[in-house]
């Protein structure tokens, strides 16, 4: 396998970025990195590459901050030319009665929110106009369900403005919701493996047993398949095929969920328990799968519009690599 300068760096700020969660917790972390400045340069590799590198850490750190609704509300504020970071955006998901419910992820205390209502435009609301209700899940994420007093909008950006970031935004979450997905697959692999490292059955650690090979091993490759579209995707950014966004963030809540199971699997009992942190990596994973689309959603349109239009939703090896040097 070649390895890419994308590689590198995606690595390299990846680990600072799980450093900065470790040692300053979400909010404290996007600040120390200067994240939200970042925002405004997503148009520049390295420069991108660092500000998704923070959804992956999130997600092995089991970390929430606001950084999902900060990048989905930024192709709405370059349309109605506001800051990066004065906005948060909302995501609509599905209640458990079927009803679609505005959420906002991570601590959006005293920030101005964004509501996008298609066909009419978008909203953004002062932190008054904003009733926060606190919905407590495992995986240590930060979930508000929202009302929203839309009376009382701060700025209002017409239906073609916001029609023009709408789909921009929505690939940007799906990819950043990938990458934290993997984070949280990723996590939950590496506790499983630490199992079968130091869990001995019959005079020697479960690791060694062919079986418990085999599942670390697929929950691996379902790993690297998230982790390989999304690195395609946040280095194709624009260039993209079309509905790249929903097969990134449909491959990654299928296989996220999968590698989860496996790695329960090789736990055994103790994956069960409240005490083990495996059912916070597991959770995070289903909590996000749920956000902008689920894999179960996604799939069966998807499919249908391979079938109609008989587009191939790969690409050119040159399209990603630019660069024969590489």
């Amino acid at each position: 396998m070649t390895v890419t300068p994308l590689d590198i760096a995606a690595d390299e700020y990846l680990t600072v970025a799980a450093r900065a969660m470790r040692t300053s917790g979400g909010v404290g972390a996007l600040d120390s990195l200067g994240w939200w400045d970042l925002l405004a340069h997503l148009g520049e590799t390295d420069l991108r590459t660092a500000v998704f590198a923070v959804f992956r850490a999130q997600g092995r750190e089991l970390v929430s901050s606001p950084a999902l609704g900060g990048l989905l509300a930024q192709p709405y504020l370059e349309a109605a030319g506001l800051e990066p970071g004065t906005v948060v955006a909302t995501v609509p998901r599905a209640s458990a009665r079927g009803r679609s419910v505005l959420v906002a992820v991570g601590d959006v205390t005293d920030r101005m929110l964004l509501v996008d209502r298609p066909g009419q435009g978008a909203t953004v609301a002062e932190p008054a106009a904003v009733v926060l209700r606190p919905v407590h899940l495992p995986g240590r994420l930060a979930l508000h369900e929202i009302d929203v007093d839309l009376s009382r909008a701060a700025v209002t950006i017409d239906e073609p403005r916001a029609g023009v970031a709408r789909d921009r935004s929505a690939f940007l979450g799906r990819v950043a919701l990938a990458l934290e997905i993997v984070g949280a697959a990723e996590g939950a692999l590496a506790l499983a493996v630490d199992h079968a490292t130091h869990r001995e059955q019959f005079g020697q650690p479960i690791g060694r047993f062919q079986a418990v090979r085999h599942l670390l091993a697929w929950a691996r490759t379902d790993c690297v398949a998230i982790e390989a579209v999304a690195r395609h995707a946040v280095a194709l950014d624009s260039a993209a095929p079309p509905r790249y966004g929903e097969v990134v963030k449909a491959l990654a809540g299928r296989n996220g969920r999968r590698a989860c199971e496996r790695a329960l699997q090789v736990l055994g009992g103790i994956g069960f328990t409240a005490e083990h942190d495996h059912h916070h990596h597991h959770a995070r994973v289903l909590a996000l799968d749920a956000l902008l689309g689920t894999s179960a959603a996604l799939i069966p349109p998807l499919g249908a519009w391979l079938r109609a239009t008989n587009a191939d939703p790969g690409f050119a090896s040159t399209v990603l690599l630019g660069d024969p040097s590489w």
